[in-house]
């Protein structure tokens, strides 16, 4: 037991320093339309049944924190969502947002990953990877996803596509619309 108090001493001083976090929050309608404006990194978008947006930055310094800039800027029926002065290594964030929202995204470099939130996807990204869970591809009506440089793996759409200028285009039958694009890079639609 004397053991393991010194272990501790050790250890939580080295996870406590090896990453650091940051919280921003807007109270926001179910249903309307988030527009994310995002700097480089990795991002993961989470559904939640709150009427809130939450941006949790993290990242390996204090000082660092103190230099990323989150701003969320609420509308009647839609929100601006700005994070940037982003660390250029080892920066992430989860967005929290309303479960039932219309997401439009573009991020400049890195990954971004988006669970099961149920609306309209418009979503870009210049350099990375870009995940979307679609658990129901059935609510999707017209989907579009497309790279210049890289792949396409869609189970939810039973797409598999590599190399230069990939795309694809379908309808069906349900009232979302999905638009993914990658200019290099992954995209990953998928359904499980």
């Amino acid at each position: 037991m004397k053991h393991l108090g010194f272990w501790l001493v050790l250890l939580v001083p080295g996870l406590l320093h090896a990453q650091r976090a940051t919280l921003a929050q807007q109270k926001f309608i179910s249903g309307g339309t988030i527009r994310l404006h995002l700097e480089a990194g990795g991002y993961s978008i989470t559904p939640s049944d709150s009427e809130n947006i939450v941006v949790t930055c993290r990242a390996h310094t204090e000082e660092q924190l103190k230099r990323i800039k989150v701003e969320i800027k609420p509308r009647a029926a839609s929100a601006d969502v700005y994070v940037s002065e982003t660390p250029h290594n080892n920066f992430q964030a989860t967005i929290e947002v309303p479960r039932h929202s219309n997401l439009w995204a573009r991020l400049s470099a890195g990954e971004l990953d988006v669970e099961d939130v149920e609306g309209d996807k418009n979503l870009e990204v210049r350099a990375g990877r870009l995940q979307i869970d679609i658990p129901h591809p059935e609510q999707y009506g017209h989907r579009d996803a497309s790279v210049t440089t890289g792949s396409i793996e869609s189970s939810a759409f039973a797409v598999s596509k590599g190399g230069l200028f990939r795309s694809f285009e379908q309808q069906g039958s349900g009232t979302y619309r999905l638009h993914a694009h990658v200019i290099t890079g992954e995209i990953d639609l998928r359904k499980d």
